[in-house]
């Protein structure tokens, strides 16, 4: 791969990524009832609602889930992965084989933001413990995969070992989901 092909694979990588990133952090914001208020959350809504607007209009609305930023994220990696593909030379690639790289591609984006906003989450807890719209924002993102370790592994003494246990059943979760699109894709082979 040419110098030029990798300036464009990086370029256009960084830009879905910031894209899906932040559609997906919209998704979620409605799906936890974040705190809209917040002026991180009115920042996402602000750069999301452009792009999203449209797509309300077309598409079924639902009180917790934002199907206009579910279907834009997936739209956005079905098309990050087939100009990836073209741009390193592999050409279009076969619609089935599209659609299932992008559906588990995303699960395991999804593994790997809560992986490290569990991270964020535990550091600003130490480092700063008292009350920031980032913190708060990033609390309420990290709490309903925290919730149901906390329920099964109480707090002792003060200390939380909750994000120990999240973050071994995300990388479980890593492992099954590589290990099912491997699977998938020599099947499809």
């Amino acid at each position: 791969m040419g110098a030029m092909n990798q300036i464009a694979s990086l370029l256009l990588g960084t830009v879905f990524s910031i894209g899906i990133g932040l559609l997906w952090i919209r998704f979620l914001l409605q799906l936890v009832h974040a705190d809209f208020y917040n002026p991180i959350a009115q920042v996402v809504v602000k750069i999301t609602s452009p792009v999203l607007n449209p797509l309300r209009q077309i598409l079924p609305k639902s009180k917790n889930w934002d199907i206009a930023a579910l279907v834009l994220i997936v739209l956005l990696q079905l098309l990050s992965m087939t100009l990836m593909s073209i741009i390193n030379g592999h050409g279009s690639l076969p619609p089935l084989l599209l659609v299932f790289g992008a559906l588990f591609q995303l699960m395991f984006l999804a593994t790997e933001f809560y992986f490290w906003l569990l991270i964020i989450s535990i550091v600003l807890s130490w480092i700063s413990p008292g009350y920031s719209p980032f913190g708060a924002l990033i609390n309420q993102l990290a709490e309903p995969v925290l919730a149901p370790f906390r329920r099964l592994l109480p707090p002792l003494g003060g200390l939380d070992l909750s994000p120990i246990v999240a973050f071994l059943t995300i990388q479980v979760v890593q492992i099954l989901l590589r290990a099912t699109s491997g699977q998938m894709l020599n099947l499809m082979h």
